[in-house]
Parts: structure tokens; sequence; C-alpha cells
């Protein structure tokens, strides 16, 4: 019998804790360097019709992963979960020829991206209020407009990566310590 429990990797959340809060620092340390003048608002920064079909698609996949996927809702906690971080590991362990150091350096690539997505995500909470910092960004230049599109984007982004890292990574078989590296 299959579990669908959700089950987080501490490690995997402690490493996404920590890019948070320092992109929070960050963006508090960017606000209180902000500057005094108002930048003007160049025409067509905005991006809004790209981003509607961002959000399509971002809708689309949540409602099939969803529906597919055992978890639920949930499944957007997948990159978080002991399943993918038991993968990364496995891949890691099995990367003595060529083939698997592409496969862990592409694996590695991927799994900084959503270092930085989570540490870019926390920047953009206290960076945001600077008036300047949505001003020319998509869905600016009000706040609540740039970090709908920014966030939206980090979910796209993180769907990818997560696809990408199932897809790269190493199967790894239930029982502890056997893994298939032809996947």
């Amino acid at each position: 019998m299959t579990n669908h429990r959700l089950q987080l990797s501490r490690p995997a959340v402690v490493i996404a804790s920590v890019s948070l809060i320092a992109g929070l620092a960050s963006g508090v340390v960017r606000y209180s360097h902000r500057s005094g003048t108002l930048e003007p608002q160049i025409a067509g920064t905005e991006a809004w019709l790209p981003h509607m079909g961002v959000l399509a698609v971002v809708t689309v996949w949540f409602v099939v992963a969803s529906r597919r996927d055992p978890l639920g809702w949930k499944v957007i906690f997948t990159p978080l979960g002991r399943p993918i971080t038991a993968r990364i590991g496995a891949t890691f362990r099995s990367g003595s020829t060529v083939a698997g150091l592409l496969r862990c350096l592409a694996v590695a690539f991927l799994v900084l991206l959503e270092v930085y997505l989570a540490w870019r995500i926390g920047l953009q909470v206290f960076a945001g209020l600077d008036p300047n910092f949505p001003r020319n960004a998509w869905g600016g230049p009000t706040y609540p407009g740039a970090m709908f599109c920014h966030y939206l984007d980090g979910v796209l982004l993180y769907a990818i990566c997560h696809t990408l890292l199932r897809r790269t990574t190493v199967r790894v078989d239930d029982r502890p310590g056997l893994c298939d590296i032809r996947s």
C-alpha cells in the first residue's frame, strides 16, 4: 500500500527557509538604501498581457497536477518533500561516469535556481516597498501588481524546476539503499 501523506524533508525546508529569510533581510537592506527620487514610469513595462498567459499556464498546471497526484493540492509542496531530496542525494552519489557528472551538474544548477528563487521571493517583500523597485517592473508600478507578477513567475519557475528535477534525478526504490540509475 502506498503512503500518500506529504513528508517534508527537514534539510530542504531548512535550506528554503534560510534562503527566504536571507532574501527578507536583503529586501530590508535594499529598502533602507532607497533613493528619494522617483524614477519615471516607462510605458509598456507592465507586461500584464504575457502574465495573463503565465497565469493560465500556472492554473492549468495546478489543476492537472493536483488531480493527478494523490497529494491533491499539496502537490505544490513536493519540491520540499522527502522523495525528491532522496532522488537528489541518489543522483549525487551515482555521479561517477561522465554522464553521471553531467547529470549532477544539471541537478546542482536546478537546486541552486530553486534556492535563488526562495531568496528572490523574500527580497521582493520589503524591497518592493521602495516606490522605484516596482516602478518599471512587470505588474508595476504598484506594489500589489508587481508582487503578483513576480510571485506568479516564481511559481511557474518552481514548477518547471521541479519537473526537470524529477526528469534528471535518479529514481529511488522504496527500499532503503536501492536506486535505478537508468532514469
